[in-house]
Protein backbone atom coordinates (compact mmCIF):
# COMPACT_ATOMS: atom_id res chain seq x y z
CA UNK A 1 0.00 0.00 0.00
CA UNK A 2 1.34 2.88 -1.47
CA UNK A 3 0.36 5.97 0.98
CA UNK A 4 1.97 8.88 -0.61
CA UNK A 5 1.65 10.05 -4.16
CA UNK A 6 4.72 11.19 -6.49
CA UNK A 7 3.51 13.18 -9.58
CA UNK A 8 6.03 14.66 -12.68
CA UNK A 9 6.13 17.98 -12.38
CA UNK A 10 5.15 19.09 -15.60
CA UNK A 11 3.41 22.12 -16.07
CA UNK A 12 1.87 23.72 -13.20
CA UNK A 13 1.32 20.54 -11.51
CA UNK A 14 2.82 21.15 -8.37
CA UNK A 15 1.70 24.56 -8.36
CA UNK A 16 -1.83 23.31 -8.59
CA UNK A 17 -1.76 20.48 -6.24
CA UNK A 18 -0.11 23.26 -3.45
CA UNK A 19 -3.35 25.66 -4.70
CA UNK A 20 -5.71 23.12 -3.60
CA UNK A 21 -4.14 22.53 -0.44
CA UNK A 22 -4.13 26.00 0.43
CA UNK A 23 -7.80 26.06 -0.27
CA UNK A 24 -8.34 23.27 1.47
CA UNK A 25 -6.64 25.52 4.74
CA UNK A 26 -8.63 28.54 3.99
CA UNK A 27 -11.97 26.19 4.51
CA UNK A 28 -10.22 25.15 7.76
CA UNK A 29 -9.69 28.60 8.97
CA UNK A 30 -12.98 29.78 7.80
CA UNK A 31 -14.99 27.08 9.73
CA UNK A 32 -12.59 28.27 12.78
CA UNK A 33 -13.51 31.36 12.52
CA UNK A 34 -17.77 30.37 12.25
CA UNK A 35 -16.96 28.30 15.00
CA UNK A 36 -15.69 31.10 17.23
CA UNK A 37 -18.03 33.20 16.10
CA UNK A 38 -20.84 30.86 17.14
CA UNK A 39 -19.39 30.82 21.11
CA UNK A 40 -19.17 34.79 20.90
CA UNK A 41 -22.38 35.35 19.90
CA UNK A 42 -23.55 33.07 22.43
CA UNK A 43 -21.42 35.08 25.15
CA UNK A 44 -21.89 38.54 23.66
CA UNK A 45 -25.87 38.13 23.57
CA UNK A 46 -25.71 36.75 27.28
CA UNK A 47 -23.23 39.64 28.47
CA UNK A 48 -25.74 41.89 26.90
CA UNK A 49 -28.35 40.14 28.47
CA UNK A 50 -27.32 39.89 32.23
CA UNK A 51 -25.77 43.82 31.93
CA UNK A 52 -29.49 45.06 30.95
CA UNK A 53 -30.90 43.33 33.84
CA UNK A 54 -28.18 43.33 36.45
CA UNK A 55 -28.79 39.64 36.79
CA UNK A 56 -26.02 36.35 36.60
CA UNK A 57 -27.37 34.54 33.82
CA UNK A 58 -25.66 31.15 34.73
CA UNK A 59 -28.40 31.17 37.93
CA UNK A 60 -31.08 32.83 36.66
CA UNK A 61 -31.68 32.84 33.08
CA UNK A 62 -33.05 35.68 31.33
CA UNK A 63 -35.98 36.08 29.13
CA UNK A 64 -35.19 39.05 27.05
CA UNK A 65 -35.58 38.28 22.86
CA UNK A 66 -31.80 38.77 22.40
CA UNK A 67 -30.89 36.41 24.75
CA UNK A 68 -34.15 33.70 22.96
CA UNK A 69 -32.37 34.02 20.02
CA UNK A 70 -28.60 34.07 20.64
CA UNK A 71 -28.50 29.85 21.33
CA UNK A 72 -30.06 29.19 17.96
CA UNK A 73 -27.85 31.75 16.20
CA UNK A 74 -24.86 30.12 17.71
CA UNK A 75 -25.81 26.78 17.28
CA UNK A 76 -26.64 27.74 13.68
CA UNK A 77 -23.29 29.20 13.01
CA UNK A 78 -21.45 26.09 14.91
CA UNK A 79 -23.48 23.84 12.18
CA UNK A 80 -22.28 25.84 9.60
CA UNK A 81 -18.68 25.72 10.44
CA UNK A 82 -19.32 22.18 10.56
CA UNK A 83 -20.10 22.38 6.84
CA UNK A 84 -17.66 24.30 5.96
CA UNK A 85 -14.84 21.82 6.98
CA UNK A 86 -16.62 19.03 5.40
CA UNK A 87 -17.45 20.39 2.28
CA UNK A 88 -13.13 21.60 2.58
CA UNK A 89 -12.22 18.02 2.53
CA UNK A 90 -14.44 16.69 0.33
CA UNK A 91 -13.72 19.28 -1.91
CA UNK A 92 -10.04 18.96 -1.59
CA UNK A 93 -10.01 15.13 -2.24
CA UNK A 94 -12.04 15.77 -5.42
CA UNK A 95 -10.02 18.25 -6.59
CA UNK A 96 -6.70 16.10 -5.98
CA UNK A 97 -8.19 13.61 -7.87
CA UNK A 98 -9.46 15.55 -10.63
CA UNK A 99 -5.99 17.03 -10.87
CA UNK A 100 -4.60 13.36 -11.27
CA UNK A 101 -6.90 12.81 -14.36
CA UNK A 102 -5.85 16.33 -16.14
CA UNK A 103 -8.91 18.03 -15.58
CA UNK A 104 -10.67 20.98 -12.40
CA UNK A 105 -13.59 21.16 -11.46
CA UNK A 106 -15.64 24.58 -10.40
CA UNK A 107 -17.25 25.12 -7.66
CA UNK A 108 -19.81 28.16 -8.59
CA UNK A 109 -22.84 27.83 -7.20
CA UNK A 110 -21.62 26.31 -3.88
CA UNK A 111 -19.72 29.23 -3.31
CA UNK A 112 -22.87 31.45 -4.03
CA UNK A 113 -24.57 29.38 -1.65
CA UNK A 114 -22.08 29.88 1.27
CA UNK A 115 -21.99 33.72 0.71
CA UNK A 116 -25.82 34.04 0.62
CA UNK A 117 -26.32 31.59 4.12
CA UNK A 118 -23.28 33.70 5.46
CA UNK A 119 -24.75 37.16 4.45
CA UNK A 120 -28.07 35.79 5.78
CA UNK A 121 -26.48 34.82 9.46
CA UNK A 122 -25.12 38.44 9.60
CA UNK A 123 -28.08 40.08 9.22
CA UNK A 124 -30.30 38.27 11.32
CA UNK A 125 -27.96 39.15 13.66
CA UNK A 126 -27.33 43.11 13.19
CA UNK A 127 -31.14 43.42 12.68
CA UNK A 128 -32.28 41.51 15.79
CA UNK A 129 -29.64 43.30 17.59
CA UNK A 130 -30.85 46.69 16.16
CA UNK A 131 -34.44 46.08 16.76
CA UNK A 132 -33.71 45.10 20.57
CA UNK A 133 -30.61 47.03 21.61
CA UNK A 134 -30.97 46.05 25.55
Amino acid sequence: MQITLTLENNGSVARDHLAAERTYLAYVRTSLVLASTGVALVQLFSVAASASTGSDTTFSPVRTPIHRYSRPLGATTVLLSLLFLGVGIVRYFSIQNKLMAGVFPVARMFTVFLAITMASLIAITLVERRRNPN
